[in-house]
């Protein structure tokens, strides 16, 4: 299947899926959470980091997925809240996500089992991070439970945002 043909099947199954733009149904109580907008603040004006990585090795896709979302994210949020981290977000993959796009004409798939995303305003703050004593003694020994730390790869950059909330932006925090 070419990719372009791939991409137009696409529509037809988030129409079917989003019709009611309700939360997931592994929401708690999917019936009262409905998709609402919200006011955000630009983040065009911050620095966006992600850091890619794998599972550690004899650990399930599941395993992974569930100490990553609610073991670790409960010892570095408050971390990330403390330092002045704007957004922090998990991009998990799995084997059976990353297998939707393997069809012909779609580039080569990354294969990482995620992505951890930090919106910060200043590179300060990410370093700060680093060498929070907090970091040091509790989360980043925790990294090592799940993360195959070899894997690890970075990225840094800023966002030029085109849609957002499904409006179209025309004016940005950013200029190149």
């Amino acid at each position: 299947m070419k990719l372009s043909t791939f991409l137009a099947t696409l529509p037809l199954a988030a129409a079917h899926s989003q019709s009611r733009r309700r939360c997931s149904k592994h929401h708690p109580d999917p019936e009262k959470c409905i998709f609402q907008p919200v006011c955000t603040v630009t983040t065009e004006e911050m620095f966006h980091i992600k850091q890619y990585y794998n599972r550690k090795p004899g650990m399930t896709p599941e395993e992974f997925n569930r100490y990553w979302a609610y073991e670790h994210a409960a010892r570095s949020r408050p971390m990330h809240l403390r330092l002045g981290v704007f957004r922090y977000s998990q991009y998990h993959s799995t084997p059976e996500y990353r297998d939707l796009l393997r069809v012909d004409g779609v580039p080569p798939i990354l294969e990482f089992d995620g992505a951890a995303e930090y919106w910060v305003p200043d590179l300060e703050t990410f370093a700060a991070m680093g060498s929070d004593p907090e970091y040091l003694n509790n989360i980043q020994p925790d990294e090592a439970n799940f993360i195959d730390l070899d894997s690890l790869r970075i990225i840094i950059g800023v966002d030029y945002i085109l849609v957002e909330n499904q409006n179209a932006v025309e004016e940005h925090g950013r200029t190149f």
